[in-house]
């Protein structure tokens, strides 16, 4: 497979990487991760930098671009496409974010690959050059094909009374330890076990402050910082394209059922209509809606201008309504397309185990709205953490 070097040439390789997940998704489930062959596939074929400028090495796509991107991958595996998405993101914010010696150094590497966690349960001592880290992260997606893994620290404030400073600290995968500790319901090959630091010193190069921080990249990069709102964009394709899929399969497996009393066609049967077809609504909206809102921030970006908290708030909002309005949609599929659904080797089954695991995600769970809700009421000014 060539090294993709543009969008376009990711674009002509999507279909078959895409085929290859659809195929081997079961795969790499039983083995909560990737496979190595496989996760080199889409390294090389750019989807970890596809939102990295091609000045450093990356694709120069765009988030809308992106967006498509994933959402094709998620009908395919929505591990394969959770685990491109959290790489691309956490490349994004690496180029917005970090010193410039770490990010040349983690840009020179074409197939690297970034996995960090909010999650920390560590104790960290602070250096004039650094960070000295012991204990895990949890939840730390895609580690067992990273280059470089870590997490977020809490350190303290540097005046009396300030909030204390969130920061982000990586080292290559080979000073950490990977614990396998991933065996959920769904989403079982994106390898998010923890991640152990053992008294790791971490160069103050390698940390970087997230995400209340001014970007040190130019437009359009910048744009991913501050806020959380970029990361919620990844759940928001990952149930997209659960939900694009569940409607599909639900057809699929009512196609050539009767129902048993009159011998008639299930698909014509109306309820079976109006529930679908309302999915569908439901479905076309959200899109619609992550669309508009991805374009109106990349248009923002494109034009050097900084996103307001206005437009952080309704990011996050629209992804995290894309996220739970989904995992519904995908419930719906399921409880429409009839009893042999149930069967454990069946696409639906492992669809609504899927739909089940990022709806508590922090980016994207109910609390998000009160989060949101506060800041566009003007009650308080989290609007960094947006």
């Amino acid at each position: 497979m060539p090294v993709a070097s543009s969008i376009d040439q990711l674009h002509a390789l999507l279909p078959q990487l895409a085929a290859e997940a659809r195929l081997r998704g079961p795969e790499f489930e039983a083995a909560r991760r990737l496979t190595p062959d496989f996760a080199y596939k889409l390294r090389h074929a750019g989807l970890t930098r596809l939102l990295v400028p091609r000045q450093a090495g990356g694709l120069g796509g765009s988030l809308p671009e992106w967006l498509e991107a994933m959402m094709q991958l998620v009908e395919a595996d929505a591990s394969t496409a959770w685990v491109s998405a959290h790489g691309s993101i956490c490349s994004g914010l690496i180029y917005a974010s970090a010193h410039t010696r770490f990010r040349d150094e983690f840009f020179a590497d074409p197939q690297a690959y970034a996995s960090w966690s909010n999650l920390p349960r560590v104790e960290v001592q602070e250096l004039d050059d650094g960070l000295q880290i012991s204990g895990n992260w949890a939840f730390e997606s895609g580690c067992t094909q990273a280059s470089h893994v870590g997490g977020m620290v809490v350190l303290p404030p540097l005046t009396a009374g300030a909030l204390p400073r969130l920061t982000v600290a990586l080292v290559p995968v080979a000073q950490a330890r990977i614990v396998e500790t991933w065996d959920p319901v769904g989403l079982g090959g994106t390898g998010s076990h923890d991640v152990h630091f053992d008294n790791v010193f971490v160069p103050r190069y390698r940390t970087f402050s997230w995400p209340a921080e001014a970007p040190v990249s130019d437009y359009p990069a910048a744009i991913f910082v501050p806020g959380t709102w970029f990361i919620a964009n990844g759940a928001a394709a990952t149930y997209l394209g659960l939900a694009r899929r569940a409607l599909d399969e639900a057809r699929n497996e009512l196609r050539g059922k009767l129902d048993r009393y009159t011998q008639q066609p299930l698909l014509k049967h109306p309820a079976t209509q109006r529930s679908l077809e309302a999915a569908e609504g439901l479905w076309y909206a959200c899109r619609a809606g992550m669309r508009e809102v991805l374009g109106s921030v990349w248009a923002s970006a494109l034009r050097g201008e900084a996103l307001s908290a206005q437009q952080r708030v309704e990011a996050r909002v629209a992804a995290v309504t894309a996220v739970q309005r989904s995992a519904e949609i995908v419930r719906t599929a399921y409880d429409t397309a009839g009893a042999s659904v149930v069967r454990r080797s069946g696409v639906l089954e492992r669809l609504l185990r899927e739909a089940s695991c990022l709806t508590q995600h922090i980016s994207a769970n109910l609390a998000s709205y009160e989060l949101t809700g506060r800041v566009r009421s003007g009650v308080d000014a989290l609007h960094l953490r947006v």
